[in-house]
């Protein structure tokens, strides 16, 4: 997780707290807390059920909903064939980085941004995806030489992938739809693993 994100809510927390908006401030710490908690106590785990990692996503959107100056919305889809959420694993973590990655360099500032979050299971695989509405991959690449950005957290979730997973099990493509770009998407399998 970015210490950038960090930084923002707990500036984002003192503004609550000075402008005396004492609903807000409460709530908002509560989920920076809870969220803190599942990450520390997952990050000594190799993996976490589906449902548990869901539960830290959405904790997640929703902070950088209130502390970003994009105006977003999410969804996070499931098609799970019948399997119980709480039954599917999946490496910790492994999310995160391409949905921070969406919110910072796909959505624009100016206009409100949808990201779609799709799990589904086929042939023994879960197929995760992540769509934006934003810029596009390409200009988002462009933008981030000017910024001197460094995507660590990018390079390191897709490694892991391709560990979990085999060849042609990652991808990260320009949606376009009559020639003009839409946002980006996110796709990436890995073997379906259960614990019963």
């Amino acid at each position: 997780m970015n210490p950038h994100f960090i930084f923002n809510v707990l500036n984002g927390i003192k503004a609550l707290g000075n402008s005396g908006k004492t609903e807000e401030l409460n709530t908002t710490i509560s989920q920076f807390s809870i969220l803190l908690r599942s990450i520390l106590s997952n990050s000594r785990k190799d993996e976490i059920s589906l449902k548990e990692e869901i539960e830290s996503l959405k904790n997640y959107i929703e902070l950088e909903q209130k502390m970003s100056s994009k105006t977003f919305e999410y969804h996070i889809i499931t098609n799970l064939n019948n399997i119980d959420i709480e039954e599917i694993l999946i490496p910790t973590m492994l999310m995160q980085p391409f949905i921070e990655n969406a919110i910072k360099h796909g959505i624009q500032a100016n206009q409100k941004g949808k990201i779609t979050i799709s799990f589904d299971v086929k042939h023994h695989f879960l197929n995760c995806s992540i769509v934006d509405s934003g810029i596009g991959i390409h200009q988002s690449k462009k933008e981030k030489i000017n910024s001197n950005h460094d995507s660590l957290a990018l390079k390191v979730s897709k490694e892991r992938i391709q560990h979990l997973s085999m060849k042609n099990s990652f991808s990260i493509d320009e949606i376009v739809a009559d020639s003009i770009i839409k946002g980006t998407k996110v796709w990436f399998k890995i073997p379906l693993k259960t614990d019963y």
